[in-house]
């Protein structure tokens, strides 16, 4: 079942068509981010006034936080607050995946050759899982290389430890695996494609207004803002600034990615296909 789910995935357009966009999306984001606006600012690049660099925005790259920034696979500006196109791939590749089975008619025929509907599930949330790792480490490679070439570039040494590297990579393939499985969840649940895109885009971009509202009436940013999948994602990332423990950042956004999948399989066991 998981090999056959697998096969969905990869050989339909629409995920293909994501992770395309969402790759491109990165590379161009992270290049503007992490080196011309660097480069602008430190005089390296271009002919902008001296007087006129302190007000170019840019991360700071020789602090070890700036370079972790910098090396997010969401995209270096993921943990201030915006909505990055690789974060919008990868939910959308969940949505895709949770909905083409309904738009072409599979879900019956993996009914009929499975009936246990939450074996189905699984294997779905396996195979999500498994291209949302696979993407992650596309999104980590260009992260990665990125912020290496260019501290070569402008000549700043690297300020982060290789074991903490390490680290923010594999945490960013949890956390890129865990929303691809949310966004197959809400797609179960939606059944139409339309529907579960603008489902997942209305809850990522109102959880942004939400915490910006938030910040303007209360001066900071309270526990509950900090549960949310964005800021919950960011956060065990290592990009987005949180006073949640990490390893309660962990086991939330596991909770919400097992919450997610208990909806989709309650809905997937009541409903008529």
């Amino acid at each position: 079942m998981l090999r056959s789910e697998l096969l969905k995935i990869t050989t339909t357009t629409a995920p293909k068509i994501a992770l395309g966009v969402g790759a491109g999306g990165l590379i161009l984001t992270q290049l503007m981010s992490v080196s011309v606006l660097p480069a602008l600012a430190s005089g390296r690049m271009g002919a902008v006034p001296a007087e006129l660099r302190d007000a170019i925005p840019s991360l700071d790259l020789v602090t070890s936080s700036g370079q972790l920034a910098a090396l997010s696979p969401l995209g270096a500006s993921g943990g201030s607050g915006s909505l990055g196109i690789a974060v919008i791939a990868i939910v959308l590749m969940g949505v895709l995946a949770g909905t083409s089975d309904y738009r072409f008619g599979g879900i019956v025929s993996s009914f009929l050759a499975q009936p246990n509907r939450v074996r189905v599930l699984l294997a779905k949330a396996g195979a999500t899982g498994v291209a949302g790792l696979v993407t992650g480490a596309l999104f980590a490679v260009v992260s990665t290389a990125t912020l290496l070439g260019t501290l070569w570039f402008l000549g700043i040494p690297v300020a982060i430890d290789p074991i903490v590297i390490a680290a923010v990579l594999s945490r960013s393939l949890l956390a890129i695996a865990c929303l691809t499985i949310v966004g197959l969840a809400v797609g179960i649940l939606a059944r139409s494609q339309l529907a579960g895109v603008l489902i997942m885009l209305g809850v990522l971009l109102l959880e942004l207004v939400v915490q910006s509202i938030t910040q303007l009436i209360v001066g900071g940013m309270p526990v509950w803002a900090q549960l949310l999948p964005l800021a919950l994602t960011n956060t065990v990332i290592g990009t987005g600034e949180s006073e949640l423990p990490l390893p309660a950042a962990v086991a939330a956004l596991l909770g919400l990615t097992v919450v997610a999948l208990a909806l989709a399989a309650t809905a997937l066991r009541r409903r008529d296909v």
